[in-house]
């Protein structure tokens, strides 16, 4: 049975590509969640379609809830609206990845230079084996686990800083550049380079430098970024041709 309010009976769980209705809980917020995940992952390309009478049927929902969860992805810049009607996941500009990681080098700096201030050996071990895991994921080509990883590293180092506003900030930050982020780490030479730059923060965190620990991420994410736009500039060049 299909609700046509939004309120919900029953929960979304993934199965393979596919998401069912299983236990209550607000539809909106379930369909809602499961798009952003696909968007944030790739999982939906930039430019698709997602198309409302199609994800109803996948959820098992009426178009309601579908419609308010995609115009709350719209509203958080994740998709858009196009002319003539539709809902497409939305791509970012080149001037706007540059701007989302100018921010993210200031801000995860910041993050780096708190946690170094307040970081536990349980910490350091925490991002030590996480940093060994996106070694080997990397190692074996296995670029979706390194990217979930490298993810788990800077939420990690963010979570230790215990900034509220920085708790709240990055992971919205993180989201929105997830999908070319995780592009750039395939260009040659990359993912060895990342993972010393990690090791490099690690270090300055475990002597608890927070100077140091801030200086490290900033130069870590600067080369992010320089990777990210090589990325960006070699896929348009493609895309002229």
């Amino acid at each position: 049975r299909r609700s046509n309010d939004g309120a919900s009976r029953q929960k979304v769980k993934r199965t393979g590509s596919h998401n069912v209705i299983t236990r209550p809980e607000n539809i909106t917020d379930q369909v809602y969640r499961a798009l952003r995940q696909r968007i944030v992952q790739g999982e939906i390309a930039e430019g698709e379609r997602m198309v409302e009478a199609a994800l109803a049927e996948e959820f098992n929902v009426s178009k309601t809830p579908v419609r308010e969860a995609l115009s709350r992805l719209a509203s958080e810049r994740l998709a858009e609206r196009i002319p003539g009607g539709g809902v497409i996941a939305r791509a970012m500009s080149y001037e706007e990845v540059a701007d989302y990681l100018e921010v993210r080098e200031v801000l995860e700096g910041l993050g780096a230079e708190k946690a170094a201030v307040r970081a536990a050996q349980s910490d350091i071990a925490k991002l030590e084996s996480i940093i060994d895991e996106s070694e080997a994921a990397g190692a074996n080509g296995d670029l979706n686990s390194y990217s979930v990883l490298d993810s788990a590293f800077h939420t990690t180092i963010i979570c230790m800083g215990d900034n509220i506003a920085l708790k709240e900030i990055m992971p919205l930050l993180h989201d929105k550049i997830r999908v070319v982020m995780k592009a750039s780490v395939a260009l040659p030479g990359r993912f060895p380079k990342s993972v010393e730059e990690h090791r490099s923060v690690l270090r300055a965190l475990a002597e608890g430098d927070p100077r140091e620990a801030g200086a490290q991420m900033r130069k870590h994410i600067m080369s992010t970024r320089a990777a990210v736009m090589e990325r960006l500039t070699s896929q348009n060049s493609k895309q002229e041709q």
